[in-house]
């Protein structure tokens, strides 16, 4: 009998989307419970654990997207890591530029359109209308260590969420924003604010089949976006294929 692990894999794998569209319509709770229960089995250094997540929901998301709204308005930003536009160089650099050309492309936002590119975040700290917000931090002495086990946490949740059939988009831009999410949520100082998550299907719960078609603002309407797998060469090394009896490209 065939193993169907392997095509259940790639359906899982390869069907996650980065949803920025959402209907109001909680995802009840039983659900998000499930979900959660089976990225806690995600690894980590020695099992240490050490995400915090903070599902916000509710009068308190309403609270926090308004918060960061009025800190983008102030230009109030607030990291807990080091960022600068020209940290991606080379081939990284022009992966970057090729992703942002097909998002906003698929919105017909052109590359000098400011006030289109700003109206793209506005909505993103609106969390693209879901219902939930999922917020992954750090304990204050985390180092890479930890944020690679918090890195594998998030991919974990984004799987789990993908297989209950609830959206989800990771988002990067609400960490720049890192004093307000705490003073918003009465977080205590310390926790690093390094992976941020807003998530559909996940936090921001609607099945897929429900995804709303409201878009991004009712000007620039953008489908669900799929990313773009390297070819395998481009960024994977064997060595020792024959000392492992292995064969193939």
């Amino acid at each position: 009998m065939t193993d169907p692990m392997p095509a259940y894999a790639e359906k899982l794998i390869r069907g996650r989307r980065a949803v920025r569209a959402y209907r109001p319509d909680p995802v009840p709770e039983p659900t998000l419970r499930a979900i959660f229960a089976l990225a806690g089995a995600a690894p980590s250094s020695s099992n240490t654990q050490p995400w915090q997540v903070e599902v916000v929901s509710g009068a308190a998301r309403d609270a926090l997207s308004r918060d960061l709204l009025a800190a983008a308005d102030e230009q109030r930003l607030s990291m807990d890591f080091d960022y600068h536009h020209d940290m991606y160089t080379g081939v990284h650099r022009r992966r970057r530029s090729a992703a942002g050309a097909v998002m906003y492309g698929a919105m017909g936002i052109a590359r000098d359109d400011q006030a289109g590119r700003d109206a793209v975040n506005r909505e993103s700290l609106r969390f693209y209308g879901a219902p939930h917000v999922a917020l992954l931090f750090m304990p204050p002495n985390a180092e890479e260590r930890m944020a690679n086990d918090t890195g594998m946490y998030a991919q974990t949740l984004l799987l789990a969420m993908t297989a209950y059939g609830v959206a989800s988009c990771p988002q990067g831009l609400l960490g720049f924003y890192a004093d307000t999410i705490r003073a918003s949520l009465g977080i205590e100082e310390g926790n690093d604010v390094r992976h941020l998550l807003r998530l559909r299907r996940h936090l921001i719960p609607v099945e897929q089949d429900r995804c709303a078609a409201r878009g991004v603002g009712r000007d620039h309407p953008l489908p669900p976006l799929a990313p773009r797998a390297l070819p395998f060469r481009s960024s994977i090394t064997i060595q020792g294929r024959r000392a492992c009896g292995r064969r193939g490209p």
